[in-house]
């Protein structure tokens, strides 16, 4: 049986790692956010914002790191009631942040847009739940801004399921129920 391969993704601060790390507690394979780490290196070496100081070196740094979650995705063991290996973001993601950014680069997307995934789930930007943090510097507004450029680029080549803005205990029983009906 093969691993399906399920990415949650949409802004900063929209839920994503609190869902993920829900799934995880229920048992199912998760690979969590590689950009927090990426971030917590640049600013031991002096970068406060290491995307924004060198967006091509932190975006191929990102892509090693997500391209590795990738490729170990399809040899994971994972439970056959449970063939599912969720995502925090995704490779595309790295392509949606660059045109963000206005750093747009043919060379990465013809790099990246092949990279798919089983389903991808997004979370929209929520006003009521985003809180910056040590890793997360975008101020709401900015945040809001990266969420169009992260459906465009998923929806170029993937069936796309928005998570409804509820609990997280809400969030991922709609994931469940979506994934048992059509995973």
């Amino acid at each position: 049986m093969k691993n399906k391969r399920i990415v949650i993704s949409g802004g900063p601060g929209a839920g994503k790692t609190s869902i993920i790390r829900s799934l995880k507690d229920k048992g199912y394979s998760v690979f969590e956010e590689y950009s927090r780490t990426l971030i917590d290196e640049g600013k031991a070496s002096g970068k406060a914002n290491f995307f924004l100081s060198n967006p091509n070196e932190f975006s191929e740094l990102l892509f090693m790191g997500r391209k590795a979650q990738y490729d170990a995705s399809s040899s994971l063991h994972v439970n056959a009631a449970k063939p599912f290996v969720f995502f925090d973001r995704g490779i595309l993601d790295i392509y949606a942040y660059l045109l963000a950014a206005n750093k747009r680069d043919d060379s990465w997307e013809k790099r990246i847009m092949p990279f798919k995934y089983d389903l991808v789930f997004l979370v929209e930007p929520w006003k009521e739940i985003y809180k910056k943090d040590i890793q997360r510097m975008e101020t709401f507004t900015e945040a809001k801004r990266y969420f169009p450029y992260i459906r465009k680029v998923y929806e170029q080549s993937h069936s796309i399921v928005t998570v409804p803005k509820d609990t997280i205990i809400n969030r991922v029983l709609f994931i469940e129920h979506h994934i048992k009906l059509n995973g």
